[in-house]
């Protein structure tokens, strides 16, 4: 039950971000309605048409790409991730120790380490039509060097 718990919870901020960047009521609508999807039958497809949705209606939305509700965006939905992931596989009943999510908890932090410093480097990366393919392969390699080095932590 802690799990999809965590679920609801996790929902919360990108259901918040979503209304307050709309100016309709129907993807706080849409999105209250994957997120019971989500809560009910975490081993569905409902977390990833939640996970999909949120993207894409941020991903269109107005705005600056690396804007706040973004930023709030990125964890909150690896979060809903990972305890739909937890929630499929964990009996609803079933008493969690908090030493079961040493590991997750870990690897959550560490992927939310790297996509943030990437985040970071591309808020340097300059846009527009004059965008050359050495800042992308840049971004490329520090993605790669990253990654290298969170597998051996």
């Amino acid at each position: 039950m802690l799990m999809r718990l965590a679920i609801l919870l996790a929902a919360l901020p990108v259901a918040l971000v979503l209304h307050l960047e709309s100016t309709s009521i129907a993807p706080l609508l849409i999105v209250t309605v994957l997120t019971a999807l989500t809560a009910l039958m975490p081993g569905s497809a409902g977390p990833a048409l939640l996970i999909g949705y949120a993207a894409l209606a941020t991903a269109f939305a107005d705005g600056h790409p690396l804007r706040l509700g973004v930023l709030i965006m990125i964890p909150a939905l690896h979060l809903i991730h990972v305890t739909s992931a937890l929630a499929a596989v964990v009996p609803v009943k079933t008493k969690i120790e908090p030493a079961a999510l040493k590991a997750p908890a870990r690897r959550f932090a560490i992927v939310q380490a790297i996509t943030f410093v990437v985040t970071a480097f591309a808020a340097f990366v300059p846009s527009g039509a004059g965008v050359g393919l050495v800042e992308v392969l840049g971004l490329g390699a520090l993605t790669v060097v990253i990654g290298v080095v969170a597998l051996r932590i």
